[in-house]
């Protein structure tokens, strides 16, 4: 069994730059092959750049990373469509369809704001991505993040809060008139990855009662980050994945053995979910990602972005996951198809525990959601396109990465389009 995920390196510039694509590195995959990608490490003559003054705000006197030189397992634009197969167990078989063109590109640091708008600060409705910071540091240590129930029970709630103050602190004021408020942030399902999965061993409680025991074909599995460029939905599988949680759990969700125990027909209302579907309220799906080492910074495999503006649905390809009952549908990444505006990565580095990167995943009022080929000014994010990757500035013998991504699904009142 092949995990859905491979390791991966970025890395950022002061300057977006154009993407470059190595044949020497596209050999190192092979042309045409469907294989899953492997990490590869960026050029040597490519230098991590750093900030020759240090913010006074900076969290350490050590020079500060401006950007990082990365290779991005993009598709070839000649990539049709690629399937997979995906066990209960969230790992994934042999991958079909995929030509792998390995790209060079530089990846920034998010702590200093946006390339192209001046240094302002990356947000989750403009760029579709930003940093918020927990206040529950101590609750968050004692937290098992390798016991499901736990995470289920205790963490889902504290997403859930996160992801509505994000959206609250968005609240736009138009003619006087303030804009549509959230009615409920659902926290749905979660992934937990680490760059060493033999050191952290497996995911526990993840049998409630007999019936659990029976129908779960395989337990959930700890994850290696994602090392290839893509976005979690796609015009079919986000509205799809939205009426989903209107139904009955299937068998690999992770919340059927609650639903199960309060008699819970679905996590979501039928009728909020026909009238977000209808155009009668916006909904959006939501991760937020965290380090859960309760010591180390993020330094191994950290988690980069592209900012929403700079994507097309041009460069999109669609990746079929065939469950045992569903089809998913992912989008890959081929490398921009403009020669205006190339895809700008950025990071966080260091991340600890006590911050939580929130990633827009889909948006039902973006514009590319709605037909439109890219996001204009002014139009709220649809999605980030994202990857895992080594950063070239981490030590050596620096630890693992440990995180996870939860889920969660947004529901704003029914004007809220």
């Amino acid at each position: 069994v092949v995990p859905l995920s491979s390791l991966f390196c970025f890395h950022t510039s002061s300057t977006p730059i154009k993407s470059m694509a190595s044949s020497s590195l596209a050999a190192g995959i092979g042309s045409g092959s469907s294989a899953w990608p492997s990490l590869q490490s960026p050029p040597a003559d490519q230098p991590v750049e750093y900030l020759s003054v240090t913010p006074s705000t900076a969290s350490t006197t050590s020079p500060m990373v401006r950007s990082v030189p990365a290779v991005m397992n993009y598709v070839s634009p000649d990539t049709v469509e690629i399937s997979t197969r995906r066990d209960l167990g969230g790992s994934d078989s042999t991958l079909v369809g995929a030509i792998w063109q390995p790209t060079v590109v530089r990846v920034a640091n998010a702590r200093i704001g946006s390339l192209s708008d001046g240094g302002t600060e990356l947000t989750l409705d403009r760029n579709g991505f930003e940093l918020r910071s927990s206040s529950e540091v101590e609750e968050l240590v004692r937290l098992d993040f390798f016991h499901q129930d736990e995470v289920v029970n205790k963490y889902y709630p504290l997403c859930e809060s996160l992801v509505a103050d994000a959206f609250h602190s968005q609240q736009s004021i138009v003619d006087g008139t303030s804009s549509p408020s959230i009615t409920g942030v659902f926290a749905f399902d979660h992934n937990v990855r680490s760059s060493d999965r033999t050191a952290v061993g497996t995911i526990k409680g993840t049998a409630t009662g007999e019936e659990e025991k029976t129908t779960s074909a395989a337990a959930p599995q700890v994850q290696n980050p994602a090392g290839l460029v893509h976005a979690d939905y796609t015009r079919i599988s986000a509205p799809r994945r939205f009426l989903d949680l209107s139904n009955p759990p299937k068998l690999n969700d992770v919340l059927r053995p609650k639903l199960l125990a309060q008699k819970k027909n679905s996590l979501l209302d039928p009728t909020v979910v026909n009238e977000a579907l209808e155009g009668k309220r916006r909904y959006a799906f939501v991760n937020v990602w965290r380090s859960i080492d309760t010591v180390n910074p993020v330094k191994n495999t950290p988690l980069a972005c592209v900012d929403a503006s700079t994507a097309s649905l041009n460069d999109l390809r669609t990746f079929k996951i065939h469950y045992i009952d569903r089809v998913g549908e992912n989008y890959f990444v081929c490398p921009s198809s403009s020669t205006q505006q190339q895809h700008e990565w950025y990071y966080y580095p260091d991340m600890t525990i006590k911050e939580a990167l929130l990633l827009k995943q889909w948006d039902s009022k973006g514009e590319i959601a709605n037909g439109a080929e890219i996001d204009s000014d002014g139009s709220p994010s649809t999605f980030t396109i994202h990857s895992a990757f080594c950063d070239p500035s981490c030590p050596e013998n620096a630890p693992p990465r440990k995180s996870i991504e939860v889920r969660c699904v947004v529901i704003w009142e029914q004007d809220g389009v």
